[in-house]
């Protein structure tokens, strides 16, 4: 690809080629629609070729994007055409890679641990979602500055998985001889052969536990400035990842036996079984927390620790009713009060006091406004989508997290306002955020509109993207309603997708040779001819002995075609 070449229907605009790897090229783009700079991660060409390739990225692209971690780097955008091939948007990260920082020596231990630390919290943050990153490895991690000072952030969730290319065996296949052991080889069973857990190089089931082995060899990497094993081949390091146990950190480096738990903690990461490992990142932040003393600890971890504890028990609750808040107000204090015991004396009194004020005040929190999100649903349903604009654009700016739900949200309320061309622009710039939370109001646009054309390409690719098991049980709901555009094209979405469980279909389709559209009767009346269901025979002989005005057919000569057909079944 050249610099200045439009993308991605034109949204994105290349800078310059940035790097590449064995499986896809790295691009500086900008996002023309809000002048921002991002990077694009362009899969080769024949990697795009695949079979199942394109839908087994853009489910995990779907998951990503919904992740606002600050040590994980965001994915905006995925798309795959025939022109540009597949392509995943990425927030730009500034900064070093970790192997670049690597160069000049092992960190020392305390700055380790901050690191790790934060690398395990934005790892923890991605397995949430069930995603596995299957190439852990300084390559993959990003130094720079943040809020917090240092900030370690992770890249490439979950692309590794596309290396695992289907064989006609079923199995990845391994091409190991002449690679670089330092590099991701498209397929192989593997991730990067320097990195991988033994499971990975046999080619056997992978878990969190794989991640935490990689996380290992990186920990051992940083802390020592060399790995666990030295190949130097591809297929040496996957055997001595697999027979030979890894050296003690402190042998490596003997300053570090002056870090006892540190030493244990990346000998239990490089276990050969996976279940004698922490058993995931989760487990990984809490062994590294209890390494580090609270002044050591940033002020972020700090408060996030201050919010698992209280806002997680207290919080989610405070709007069903003042009763339960103040019990579970409590549960957080006797949390707090328990976490509390390992801090020194000035955060230990912060977090009760903190944690005191919260049960505090958890009636008066219960009667507190709803959240920009509760207002503007309800905004949409009480049928004010110009008021509901409003506070959407109020928060949106800063949202991050809760971005993609506004996003969905500010589709539907254009829509009501007839404000399509607007509607589908934020579709086409941030087609995934949009679309992964499925909110009704969102769900009613693409219905209506799949009523009005079911030809249309563009609507076609975003109901491609649209995750099934989040719309599926509001379109049924559409699909089941009375007669009107939004019913018609939620029950056209579900059928020509195959996803009817729960419907009628024939019913639904005799519901709908009622309706005040020529085309709409007529496709019913063709879809209960093909359906073969002989049980709404007398409604479309009522359709067709209807009287034809002016002459012009309205699903009369489709419903008399689908009752012979009935009868030939018969």
């Amino acid at each position: 690809m050249s610099a200045d070449r439009l993308v991605l229907g034109g949204r994105f605009k290349l800078i310059r080629h940035l790097g590449g790897g064995g499986m896809a090229e790295v691009y500086l783009a900008e996002q023309l629609s809000l002048k921002r700079n991002v990077a694009l991660k362009v899969l080769k060409r024949d990697l795009s070729a695949q079979p199942a390739m394109g839908e087994r990225f853009r489910r995990e692209a779907q998951i990503l994007s919904t992740v606002d971690h600050p040590n994980v780097v965001r994915v905006i955008d995925f798309e795959t055409n025939k022109r540009d091939g597949t392509v995943l948007v990425l927030e730009l990260a500034d900064g070093l890679t970790l192997e670049q920082a690597l160069k000049d020596g092992p960190f020392e231990p305390r700055r380790a641990m901050r690191v790790l630390l934060q690398l395990a919290e934005g790892l923890s943050a991605v397995h949430e979602r069930g995603i596995i990153h299957r190439d852990l490895k300084p390559q993959n991690v990003v130094i720079g500055m943040g809020p917090r000072g240092e900030q370690a952030r992770l890249l490439d969730f979950g692309i590794a998985r596309l290396m695992e290319l289907d064989t006609d065996a079923g199995h990845a296949a391994m091409h190991l001889e002449g690679d670089d052991p330092f590099v991701s080889v498209p397929g192989q069973a593997v991730g990067t052969p320097a990195y991988v857990a033994p499971e990975q190089a046999m080619a056997s089931e992978v878990d969190t536990r794989t991640d935490v082995y990689s996380f290992g060899v990186v920990a051992f990497r940083l802390l020592t400035g060399r790995l666990p094993f030295l190949g130097p081949e591809a297929r040496q390091f996957l055997e001595q990842h697999v027979r030979e146990p890894a050296p003690a950190i402190d042998d490596v480096q003997p300053a570090l036996r002056e870090f006892p738990a540190l030493v244990k903690f990346v000998a239990a990461c490089l276990e050969k079984k996976p279940e004698a490992r922490p058993g995931d990142a989760a487990a990984l932040v809490t062994h590294l927390r209890g390494m580090l003393t609270p002044e050591q600890l940033a002020l972020s971890t700090q408060t996030r620790m201050v919010l698992n504890a209280v806002t997680t028990q207290t919080l989610s609750a405070v709007r069903d009713t003042a009763q339960s808040v103040t019990a579970v107000s409590m549960q957080g204090v006797q949390q707090v009060g328990r976490f509390a015991r390992r801090l020194d004396r000035p955060f230990k009194q912060s977090l009760l006091i903190t944690a005191a004020i919260t049960a505090g005040v958890a009636g008066t929190f219960a009667a507190s406004p709803p959240s920009a999100v509760e207002r503007a649903e309800a905004e949409l349903a009480a049928g004010k989508p110009a008021e509901a604009l409003t506070t959407i654009d109020a928060v949106l700016p800063e949202a991050r997290g809760l971005a993609p739900v506004l996003l969905s949200l500010k589709v539907g309320a254009l829509h009501e306002l007839g404000r399509e061309e607007d509607a589908r622009a934020i579709l086409r710039a941030t087609p995934y955020q949009a679309l992964f939370p499925a909110r009704p109001a969102l769900l009613e646009l693409l219905s209506e509109r799949f009523a009005a054309d079911e030809h249309d390409d563009e609507l076609n690719e975003w109901l491609a993207m649209l995750p099934a098991e989040l719309s599926d049980d509001t379109l049924r709901v559409f699909a089941s309603g009375a007669s009107s555009a939004k019913q018609w094209g939620a029950l056209r979405i579900l059928d020509t997708r195959q996803r009817i469980d729960g419907l009628d279909l024939a019913e639904r389709y005799a519901t709908s040779l009622q309706s005040s559209s020529c085309e709409v009767r007529s496709r019913a009346a063709q879809r209960l001819g093909e359906l073969g269901d002989s049980a709404h025979l007398d409604a479309l002989r009522e359709l067709s002995e209807s009287s034809k005005e002016a002459g012009r057919n309205c699903g009369q000569d489709e419903a008399a075609d689908a009752i012979r057909a009935l009868k030939r079944v018969k």
